[in-house]
């Protein structure tokens, strides 16, 4: 029968067969309760967009862009592992990587309701086991790729960084060569990597984030070498570990950052792994980084 989904990027669409199927499993529902900020959320509740969200959007851009659907599959299950505030479990057990989820995403995908979805269809979760198969969904920086683009524009919009308007231009001009994703215009090129940019440095290394990374990571990091907080908690959910976290501290987790705010000088050196995009242009036919373009002008 299918799913209509109202999407803030894509708008509204249809999600049937095997990826409706995957989306009513308990393991991608679980999804509605990560947040895609992570820490953040603690202080800034309006940027709650959520790893459900995001993980159905980069299915759709690869639908979209023509990917084959064991592409849009593994597009849908590729934030399937992360853990209660995406990353704050990297802070926590000092990971710089930030690739917690990627290292115990094989046994996720694992989990029988997956399975059973993913044998009815005729496919094996092998097949979404093999790195750098899936180059439409995720290619390495400085490239673009879908699980990038998704999460730019999506964390944009929330931040009112970008319009709708913005958005729809710039899927426009999406092309795939070589089974990844390129620009048509150097127009396109320019707007993603300065909207990139502000993101990265303002975002994702901007003062609330920090702040709130360092608050998360020092109570948790704390409690997860005591004992009082594990593994299973992360493997819950952002809502069971606040919740955890505010029985055992007897305290409300905003009201505590409140005051520890009010103590800290801010020299913070927290800062998250490095990410700048140079994205491939198609110009007369040929690629080109937008790098060289500038370089040749």
């Amino acid at each position: 029968m299918g799913i209509y989904y109202q999407d803030e990027l894509y708008g509204s669409f249809k999600i049937e067969g095997i990826l409706e199927e995957l989306v009513h499993t308990e393991p991608f529902q679980r999804l509605k309760r990560i947040h895609q900020g992570g820490a953040i959320i603690v202080v800034r509740p309006d940027l709650n967009q959520t790893r459900y969200e995001h993980s159905i959007g980069v299915m759709k851009l690869i639908q979209v862009l023509e990917g084959s659907l064991g592409e849009q599959i593994m597009g849908l299950l590729h934030d399937i592992s992360h853990t209660a505030f995406s990353h704050l479990i990297d802070y926590v057990l000092d990971i710089p990587e930030e690739n917690y989820h990627e290292q115990i995403f094989a046994d996720v995908i694992r989990h029988p309701e997956i399975l059973r979805v993913i044998e009815k269809y005729g496919f094996s979760i092998e097949q979404f086991l093999s790195p750098n198969k899936f180059t439409i969904l995720d290619y390495p920086l400085p490239s673009l790729c879908a699980d990038r683009i998704d999460y730019t524009l999506r964390d944009l919009m929330k931040l009112e960084q970008i319009t709708k308007a913005e958005v729809k231009w710039f899927l426009k001009g999406l092309a795939i060569v070589n089974n990844r994703i390129v620009v048509t215009e150097v127009e396109y090129a320019h707007w993603f990597k300065s909207k990139y940019t502000f993101l990265v440095e303002e975002y994702f290394n901007g003062r609330d984030n920090k702040r709130a990374n360092n608050f998360m990571a020092a109570i948790t990091k704390e409690l997860y070498e005591k004992g009082n907080l594990t593994l299973a908690d992360f493997n819950e959910d952002d809502f069971h570990v606040l919740k955890k976290l505010e029985g055992i501290l007897k305290i409300k987790l905003h009201t505590s950052y409140q005051e520890w705010l009010s103590k800290q000088d801010f020299n913070i050196l927290f800062k998250t792994k490095p990410r700048e995009v140079d994205p491939d242009v198609i110009i007369e036919n040929q690629l080109f980084r937008l790098s060289q373009v500038n370089n040749n002008t």
